[in-house]
């Protein structure tokens, strides 16, 4: 797991990730990308991932459009390979490093509409709703846009013994 610093940490106790941090990022990114149904990749981006004891990726977010006050997420998780308390782990050291470390304001999660099942996973994590863009994709569907900030994430139930 990384800390806040960025470097992997490994995770050996409770939870079956072999890593979680920024290693192999053009992989990840591309494994997300293959996932996600997308043909571009960004000019600039981090990918921060999540890999299992088997050396596949259970998840990996995509990190773009860095500001002073916003980083937008993609996400992609392959919903056989993670466990619940293992989300919880990664989602901790993932805006644990975007709020503790980049000092951002908040994150914005878009996604395709869709995608049901991300926007239930975007709504337990605490983002809110803040817009639709009405067709924006080649096959018509809607592009959904979530935010979450920073005292969402320090007033959310999951965050648990993590510093400010």
């Amino acid at each position: 797991m990384t800390g806040v610093n960025g470097q992997s940490v490994f995770v050996k106790r409770q939870n079956k990730m072999k890593y979680i941090g920024f290693e192999l990022e053009e992989e990840a990114e591309e494994w997300a990308r293959e996932r996600l149904g997308l043909d571009n990749a960004p000019e600039f981006f981090r990918a921060f991932s999540a890999v299992n004891n088997e050396g596949e990726f259970v998840c990996v977010v995509i990190m773009t459009n860095f500001t002073s006050r916003n980083i937008d997420l993609t996400i992609a998780i392959d919903n056989k390979k993670v466990r619940p308390r293992e989300t919880i782990v990664m989602f901790n050291e993932i805006f644990g490093f975007i709020f503790n470390k980049l000092h951002v304001a908040r994150v914005t999660g878009l996604l395709r509409g869709k995608n049901t099942q991300a926007k239930r996973l975007n709504e337990h994590f605490g983002f809110q709703l803040e817009g639709i863009m009405r067709k924006s994709f080649e096959d018509n569907d809607d592009l959904h846009i979530y935010g979450f900030l920073k005292e969402d994430y320090y007033s959310h139930k999951w965050f648990r013994g993590q510093t400010k």
